[in-house]
Order: structure tokens, then sequence, then C-alpha cells
């Protein structure tokens, strides 16, 4: 978290010294990112930097959780449900939002590739406030009966994030590299594999028992 002087700041005086640290973090990551660029692109003095932020690992927490915000703003939402198709409906229409999102932000987008290596442990952090949020939606998923409850709702949510933080990697690294086509086609197909994962599954017919002769 910043210092709470930077806080204090009126938003439009934050928003240049952080625009200017989210090019500098997207662009070579927090070990290779140079606080002195920052200083300079931004426009303030070293002294106001160390004012404001404690230190660089300070500095690029408040970048990230910015851009996270700012992406979950963008993206909004998952859609009303009230039934498993609706529930499964919401949950493409999210995917197809976030890649819409990914192309219209690409900084916030390299910048994801960054925090993947967990550099000043930012990942912990995310991951953590994403499992919250994805048992949350599990549970609801439950309720209208698209998603399983043979598993223990902890166990499930794990293994839901697993999946979703390799694919959501996955995009990342690619996103520069892939036709935009290409990456759009595989969002459905990213929440298949949930799909696949969350879905109640049949359960099998118990073996037949032999006649008796």
């Amino acid at each position: 978290m910043p210092l709470p002087r930077f806080l204090k700041l009126d938003p439009a005086d934050r928003a240049p010294i952080l625009d200017a640290a989210t090019r500098e973090f997207a662009e070579h990551g927090f070990e290779g990112a140079s606080q002195n660029r920052i200083i300079e692109a931004s426009g303030i003095s070293k002294g106001a930097m160390y004012y404001y932020f404690a230190d660089k690992a300070d500095l690029y927490g408040t970048v990230v959780d910015r851009a996270v915000a700012q992406m979950l703003e963008a993206i909004g939402p998952l859609d009303p449900f009230d039934d498993a198709p609706s529930f499964w409906a919401a949950c493409e229409a999210y995917v197809e939002r976030a890649t819409m999102v990914a192309f219209a932000m690409p900084e916030l987008a390299r910048l994801a590739k960054h925090v993947y290596r967990n550099e000043a442990g930012v990942l912990d952090a995310l991951a953590a406030r994403a499992a919250a949020y994805v048992e949350q939606v599990l549970a609801r998923g439950q309720r209208v009966g698209a998603v399983r409850t043979d598993v223990p709702l902890p166990l499930l949510t794990q293994a839901a994030m697993g999946l979703l933080m390799a694919l959501d990697r996955w995009f990342a690294d690619n996103l520069s590299t892939t036709p935009p086509d290409e990456l759009a086609a595989l969002g459905p197909k990213s929440i298949e594999l949930c799909r696949d994962l969350l879905s109640p599954k049949p359960r099998p017919n118990p073996p037949r028992k032999g006649k008796k002769s």
C-alpha cells in the first residue's frame, strides 16, 4: 500500500505517477524497472517519490492493484443467472468481455505477464483475493445446479483456481503473438475446460448382481 500522504493527493495528481510507473513495470517488470526513469517520466522529485512510497515494491503493489481494479471495472460484474444454462452463459460472456478488455488495454496485459513471476509477492495477494471471489461464484453456481457438490467447496475452489490461473497466464503470455481471432475463439474453449471440471457428474450405474443359479 502507498503511504497515506499519497492517498491524500488529488486523483489528477496521482495519475501521472501511476501512469509512468505502469509503463515502466509493463516494459521491464519489477526487477528491471528503474525508479529514476519513473521519477523522470512522472515529473516529480526523488524526494517526493519516497514521500509517497516506502520503496519500489510499495509502488509496484500500488500499480498492480490499480491495474486490476481498472480491468475489473472495464469487464463488469458477472451477468445475472438463475439456472445452470444461464450460469455458464454468464461465465462465457465474462470471458468474452475480459478478452476484449485485454486487447483494449495491452499495457495492462503486458503487466500481467510480469505479475505471474510473483515479483515482490504481488501474485500471492491477488490469488488470495481471486480465490475468495471464485468460491463465492461457485457457491452461487451450486445453488442453481450448475456446479458439482460432491467435492468440498474449498477443494473445488483450489482446483478451479489452478485451472483459471493457468488459462490467464497462457493468455497473458500469448496475447501479443497470437492473432485476435484465434484468442477470441479460445474463450469458449476455456469455459468448456472449466465446465468439464466443475459441472455435476452423473453417478455411474452400480454393477448388476449376478443371478443365483
